[in-house]
């Protein structure tokens, strides 16, 4: 079952969401990052303003320097949340956190925010970055899912 899909509280399944825009992003960040630096490497020349010598090492550095760059942008594929009956479950870029439903007091996503929250029952809060306004319809539709399996868990 898709986000997307609107179900009855009768049919209410797992969700299952990853974002779709950030995921795209992340792959042309990686790509220019690795790409770019690497073009940069065969660039330096042999000397340095100052005479000093450019070596292999120099450029295999540089390299390194978009194999990172490229890694940092692709964590970003790491962003999901999943729930059901039991719980939600976020990933983030460095953390992946469960909560019980009996611990979620709310899930919150307005308009002026850039991704929801997971509001917890010891007034702290957690990003949900899977689910972004850039999404739009299924940021909405993963947020009802959310909100109704919350709900469902609550009768």
């Amino acid at each position: 079952m898709t986000a997307v899909q609107e179900q009855t509280m009768s049919d209410l399944g797992q969700l299952d969401y990853r974002p779709r825009k950030s995921r795209i992003g992340a792959w042309i960040g990686a790509g220019i990052a690795f790409v770019g630096f690497t073009a940069l490497s065969f660039t330096l020349g042999n000397e340095t303003f100052e005479g000093g010598a450019i070596t292999w090492l120099d450029q295999a550095g540089m390299i390194g320097l978009g194999v990172i760059g490229a890694a940092i942008a692709l964590s970003f594929l790491r962003l999901r949340v999943r729930a059901d009956e039991k719980g939600v479950e976020v990933t983030n870029v460095a953390s992946k956190r469960f909560f019980p439903w009996q611990v979620v007091t709310a899930i919150n996503f307005t308009d002026k925010m850039t991704w929801a929250t997971v509001e917890l029952a010891d007034d702290d809060e957690m990003s949900i970055m899977a689910v972004q306004v850039s999404d739009k319809e299924r940021a909405v539709a993963a947020i009802k899912h959310l909100r109704a399996l919350l709900e469902q868990s609550r009768s």
